[in-house]
């Protein structure tokens, strides 16, 4: 990470990620309900990681952050938009700038960033993952009374998919998309791994439903997909 943004010529600091003991304990002062959380310990432990860093934020007034994970690739325009915030018009509280889901429903209106060739757009529908995002500090507000509200589902799941779905704050979309996790730019021979993959997956075989539950969500599986074929836009890297 250090060569990739002194690469781009961009300051960052490093924060510590929570690990599963210190982040069960960091939750347990938040106004969240942990009891009806069927989280891994490695799920808490990352979504812990991003809201201690929404605090700081909040903490210290800081009015723009741009936050990612440790396995990212930074994409060309990198310098000129990560050392600036001029570009962000004041109502983009939430942006994603990642490419994760390749292919998402957006807002047909797009707003060009000067000297550049990417746009922005309202997410409008979901697009996980967390490895590259900016936030306002309303932004990140924003995410946290979300935490208090709702039920706790793996992070990028609250904040790219339930959040965009309650409509209380759009979310906007970097077009083509200025970061992309290692695994995914590399999927063949991933150098970087994520272990919450497995952990992920794992937990979702044990709450596997059978018969008609299963079949209607196999079915609304296969619309989502159809119409995403239909009407979605590809999210690239570049």
């Amino acid at each position: 990470m250090t060569h990739e943004f002194q690469n781009h010529h961009i300051d960052f600091e490093f924060f510590d990620a929570l690990t599963p003991d210190i982040a069960a304990s960091y939750a347990k002062n938040l106004p969240i309900n942990l009891e009806d959380s069927n989280l891994t310990a490695g799920e808490l432990a990352c979504m812990m990681s991003h809201v201690s860093v929404w605090q700081k934020m909040i903490d210290e007034k800081i009015p723009y952050l741009a936050i990612f994970e440790d396995d990212v690739y930074l994409g060309k325009d990198a310098e000129f938009l990560l050392n600036s915030s001029d570009w962000i018009k004041r109502e983009w509280h939430i942006i994603k700038i990642e490419a994760f889901t390749k292919k998402v429903f957006v807002s047909s209106d797009m707003y060009p960033i000067e000297s550049t060739n990417r746009y922005i757009t309202q997410l409008k529908g979901e697009n996980l993952g967390t490895a590259g995002y900016i936030l306002t500090l309303q932004g990140a507000q924003k995410y946290l009374d979300s935490l208090a509200q709702n039920q706790l589902r793996p992070l990028d799941e609250l904040m790219f998919d339930d959040f965009i779905a309650c409509g209380s704050e759009p979310v906007y979309q970097m077009m083509p998309a200025l970061c992309i996790q290692e695994m995914l730019l590399n999927k063949e021979k991933p150098a970087l791994p994520s272990a919450l993959v497995k952990e992920r997956k794992d937990r979702m075989h044990s709450e596997r439903k059978t018969g008609l539950h299963k079949v209607k969500r196999e079915t609304s599986r296969l619309m989502r997909q159809a119409k995403k074929t239909l009407f979605a836009k590809e999210v690239m890297f570049q």
